[in-house]
């Protein structure tokens, strides 16, 4: 069976970082891996060996058929591994958690978005996971050339696919938001518009204040003609 080799942040026994790691295994590529025909997937602190931790690490990133790195925390030795791994140009998938980003050096690298506390969203990354391993070729044999690059081409486009419908699930979400907010607007124009429905005195009382305002003597001459008028009309 086919071997596939996990690199991902490891973190110490109860933190946050191992707890996200071990459902990613567990939920995610462990059961990505049987669909697919895989031996149980192989992560670093699961080897028992006597060797250089450094060699072995080394020599399942030469030899598996996959590796699945998680990028998630930008860990360095992680990215390490994905550069040696990319450098022997083998099959490697990308994941990371969605709520982090990608560093501008790496960005154009095609990755996998998980949500660990959404269902749904851990059920669409399994069967795209799924989808791509088996657009993937994993023959050695120099007389498949073709076939390889083409399953390679495939598996490119499945990914730049996957990509588009996440850009377009995305707009359609930003222009779902944009309609309700501009509903939202236009109720709260016409609640000002039917308050701001003022008589002409009122009007004319707004253009008259702020004059009134900037020349005193103005609003005093004002108050002495009123009374004037007043007077005269008593």
């Amino acid at each position: 069976m086919k071997k596939c080799f996990i690199v991902c942040p490891i973190g110490n026994d109860g933190s946050d970082t191992r707890k996200r790691s071990d459902k990613l295994l567990k939920h995610v590529i462990a059961p990505v891996c049987n669909e697919c025909g895989f031996d149980e997937p192989i992560r670093v602190d699961s080897l028992n060996s006597s060797d250089s931790i450094t060699e072995t690490i080394l020599k399942h990133l030469t030899e598996s058929d996959l590796v699945i790195a998680d990028l998630t925390e930008h860990n360095p030795n992680a990215f390490y591994e994905i550069g040696y791994r990319t450098a022997l140009n083998k099959p490697i998938i990308h994941l990371k958690d969605k709520s982090d980003s990608i560093p501008f050096d790496v960005y154009a690298i095609r990755t996998f978005d998980y949500d660990l506390t959404d269902l749904d969203s851990v059920d669409e990354l399994k069967e795209r996971l799924i989808q791509t391993i088996n657009s993937i070729s994993f023959t050695d044999s120099t007389s498949s050339v073709n076939e390889d690059s083409s399953k390679t081409f495939n598996s490119q486009i499945l990914q730049e696919l996957f990509v588009i419908q996440d850009n377009i699930k995305d707009l359609d979400s930003k222009i779902s938001k944009s309609s309700t907010d501009t509903s939202v607007i236009s109720v709260l124009a016409d609640k000002i518009a039917n308050n701001n429905k003022t008589s002409p005195e009122e009007k004319f009382l707004e253009q008259l204040i702020p004059v009134m305002m900037e020349d005193p003597q103005k609003l005093n001459s004002l108050i002495e003609f009123s009374n004037k008028i007043n007077k005269n009309s008593k």
